[in-house]
């Protein structure tokens, strides 16, 4: 029997065992009513079906997408899968096939290989004095919880320094007109803060992270609990240019601190609206990469060992290949598993 044979078997013995469960439950009178039989026969159809389609679209030799996560493990242990409605573990889904590890495991690196973290050593200062700190603390999944600790060369590059810490912190950054903060002018908006509406948006493997604010509106929609905000929001708009600011050093080591050369909100194509400018406001190098000595700037770099490894640990997440994880051919893209930004401690130096 072919394979193919074999799966349209499987098919139809799934199905049937679900019809028959159906008819079942209706003549041994389990539901009390004609709209509850409807819902239990649309629910076991609706189960024959995800079954059927996963063994037609998604056969055993061809690569899946998720991983098998504790659910999936703990349900193939007890042998119920099917029953608690746990259909990747009950078809043997995972991410990437057997040969790739699970995207939860500490262990599991980049293109879904088990990795061997290696921790960079600390940056020089290069004699540049740190003016200012700033903690960042994330979360890995549920259970990983790591701290970054990024120093800034205030006294060597004050206004772009100046400018990111605003944006850095609680209290944010602020473009728009007073008269719009102060008298409303029947718009919504609030400054733009990574502490506030932050996140790890791009990795490139082994090489740098890519950090901002990906949509205004969804920060300021999340804050006020709201599901979307309404068309009187206002984003903050692209700050003005800063002009001649310094190049301290070259993106030649890991762990040095990187903004746009015009400032915080002009790290895209420059097409993107009001809305999107800051998804792009900074990136953190894991490896020397002289390509961003055109367009960017260092200001400032990675404070002890233990940032240094949660920029190991960060920089050899699994990724969602392709751009944005959506256009394939690129290996580099928003983490596979949630990583989420918890709070932003900023201390300036005596």
């Amino acid at each position: 029997m072919t394979g193919k044979a074999f799966q349209l078997r499987l098919v139809a013995a799934i199905c049937l065992s679900v019809k028959l469960i159906a008819a079942w439950n209706l003549l041994s009178g389990q539901e009390s009513s004609t709209n509850a039989n409807r819902r239990s026969f649309l629910a076991q159809q609706l189960t024959c079906s995800s079954a059927a389609a996963g063994l037609l679209f998604f056969p055993g030799h061809a690569r899946a997408t998720r991983a098998i996560g504790q659910a999936e493990d703990d349900c193939r242990a007890a042998g119920n899968c099917l029953e608690i409605g746990e259909f990747d573990g009950a078809l043997g889904w995972k991410w990437g096939a057997e040969n790739r590890c699970d995207a939860t495991d500490p262990n599991c690196g980049a293109g879904g290989k088990e990795v061997i973290l290696s921790v960079e050593r600390v940056p020089d200062t290069m004699g540049y004095s740190i003016t200012n700190l700033a903690e960042m603390s994330f979360t890995i999944g549920r259970t990983e919880y790591l701290t970054m600790k990024l120093g800034f060369y205030g006294n060597d590059a004050p206004e772009a320094v100046n400018e990111f810490l605003q944006f850095l912190s609680s209290r944010g950054l602020r473009t728009t007109s007073d008269l719009v903060f102060e008298n409303g002018m029947g718009v919504e908006s609030t400054p733009v803060s990574m502490a506030r509406g932050g996140k790890l948006n791009v990795i490139v493997p082994n090489e740098r992270l890519d950090f901002g604010v990906p949509l205004q509106s969804a920060a300021y929609a999340r804050s006020k609990g709201m599901s979307k905000v309404t068309d009187d929001f206002l984003p903050q708009p692209r700050p003005k240019e800063l002009k001649d600011v310094p190049v301290l050093r070259k993106h030649e080591v890991a762990g040095l601190v990187s903004v746009p050369a015009k400032g915080v909100g002009y790290g895209g194509s420059g097409f993107e609206s009001d809305d999107e400018c800051f998804e792009s406001a900074f990136q953190i190098t894991a490896s020397a990469a002289p390509s961003m000595d055109k367009d960017r700037r260092v200001i400032g770099q990675l404070m002890d060992t233990e940032s240094m490894a949660t920029l190991a640990r960060l920089v050899s997440l699994p990724t969602m290949k392709g751009f944005k994880g959506v256009i394939p051919g690129q290996n580099s893209g928003p983490p596979l598993i949630k990583v989420a930004l918890t709070g932003v401690d900023i201390q300036k130096m005596s």
